[in-house]
């Protein structure tokens, strides 16, 4: 008997309901970033893997009538460990314009700043302050996310692998939307035992290429 849809969803999380989790203190912030930051590292790489297979798995027709996989040049690693900073800054800050509004809860604003400066420690270029004044985050969401897709497919140079490939990574980073806030979720409610283990089983290998 099929399930039925409506009930087997899940609730959304809202930022409301992770209110009573909010941080303890300052300290607890920035321990429970680091986390976060980590978490959304490991989540940017795993975006940027499935968009550049996505890519590389086009094919053509060769000369001789053939299908033949797409050509493209090497991606080296610290290609894609600045790409996917790139792409995890921006899902940070994605995290906020998806669940605030005009406001900003001042624990959430320090949460959110406190993961920003643990990024940049786990990869230092490009720093957050630069990727932000690279794209136009006044414009809002789907703008941004858009410039940033076609900015890596460029400097990928993916863009002859498939007609949608200046804009396919934006609807990847965009669909992850549940994903992110569940990384929150657990960045503020799990024990600080339990995210310090899984930083640093993890934190090492946050960058790395994964094809």
């Amino acid at each position: 008997m099929a399930q039925d849809s409506s009930k087997s969803q899940r609730q959304p999380i809202t930022l409301s309901d992770l209110e009573q989790f909010k941080p303890q203190d300052e300290q607890d912030s920035r321990e429970r970033a680091i986390f976060y930051a980590t978490a959304t590292a490991v989540l940017a790489g795993n975006i940027l893997t499935s968009y550049i297979n996505y890519c590389k798995s086009a094919v053509v027709f060769s000369a001789t009538g053939q299908f033949k996989p797409v050509e493209t040049e090497p991606i080296t690693e610290e290609q894609f460990k600045r790409m996917a900073k790139e792409v995890q800054t921006i899902s940070l800050w994605l995290t906020i314009c998806e669940n605030c509004g005009d406001e900003i809860p001042d624990w959430f604003k320090e949460f959110s700043y406190n993961s920003l400066r643990a990024s940049d420690e786990l990869i230092d270029e490009p720093i957050t302050r630069d990727i932000f004044q690279t794209y136009p985050l006044d414009l809002g969401l789907v703008p941004t996310v858009q410039t940033l897709s076609m900015n890596v497919c460029h400097k990928l140079a993916l863009g002859s692998t498939r007609v949608d490939a200046a804009l396919a990574l934006g609807d990847i980073i965009l669909e992850a939307d549940v994903q992110r806030i569940e990384l929150l979720k657990f960045s503020l409610c799990q024990s600080m035992l339990v995210l310090d283990a899984w930083v640093a089983e993890v934190k090492p290998g946050a960058f790395q290429l994964q094809y």
